[in-house]
């Protein structure tokens, strides 16, 4: 990015920016199932056999029963009547911290006749930490940066003015498979039974820019 000067403040002000590559540390699954018995809370992963069965099927695979959480029921009524005998749709997350058993655990998804994926997204809880991690390093470049402008223009570096973080840009140049936050969503797309999913990007790392701008005050060399 260019540089700019203000001779008649004696302020020079640099631009400066970095990429990094984030991997992900877990993904959420956000699984449908379609079940014969409508139960909410807890009772629901006992009393749904369809919603146990996946329970079951996920524990094998070494994800816990606390991994999976409730998130929506919709119950299907005859003439207006809710009963314990109403189908149901129930809408659960999963909590992936064994990111290599996420194709594992996609796959178990696919083999139950009542269950849909809805959602994949990636989780990245250390992204501030490196934000902050990042910045700094933005900073020290920055200062090496405008006394390379200073010496070029014969003046001397004086103290810092003003340092501000700049917005990521919204032209992320994103690479097949990447994502774009900490929320990331992976595109719908629902898993039959013996099919394999078509446009499903499943990746655990994405791009980040961190971009920063700073001024210095000048002052002559003699």
């Amino acid at each position: 990015m260019p540089e700019q000067t203000g001779a008649e403040t004696g302020i020079i002000a640099v631009e400066v920016s970095a990429e990094h590559d984030l991997e992900a540390d877990h993904a959420d699954a956000v699984v449908e199932v379609k079940a014969s018995a409508f139960f909410t809370g807890a009772a629901a992963f006992t009393n749904a056999k369809e919603l146990a069965a996946l329970v079951r099927g996920l524990e094998e695979l070494g994800v816990p029963r606390t991994a999976v959480s409730l998130q929506a029921v919709q119950a299907e009524t005859n003439e207006g009547l809710l009963t314990r005998s109403s189908s149901a749709t129930y809408t659960v997350l999963i909590r992936l911290e064994q990111l290599e058993r996420v194709g594992d655990v996609l796959a178990a998804c696919t083999t139950l006749k009542q269950a849909t994926l809805r959602e994949l997204r990636w989780g990245y809880s250390r992204e501030l930490a490196a934000q902050q991690e990042w910045m700094e390093a933005l900073a020290a470049e920055s200062v090496k940066k405008a006394r390379r402008v200073a010496a070029g223009l014969g003046v001397k570096l004086g103290a810092l003015h003003r340092f501000a973080e700049r917005p990521e840009s919204p032209n992320y140049n994103l690479r097949r498979g990447d994502f774009l936050g900490s929320d990331d969503m992976a595109p719908r797309a629902s898993y039959s039974k013996g099919r394999v999913p078509l446009g499903f990007a499943v990746s655990h790392r994405k791009r980040v820019q961190v971009m920063a701008t700073a001024e210095f005050h000048t002052s002559p060399t003699s």
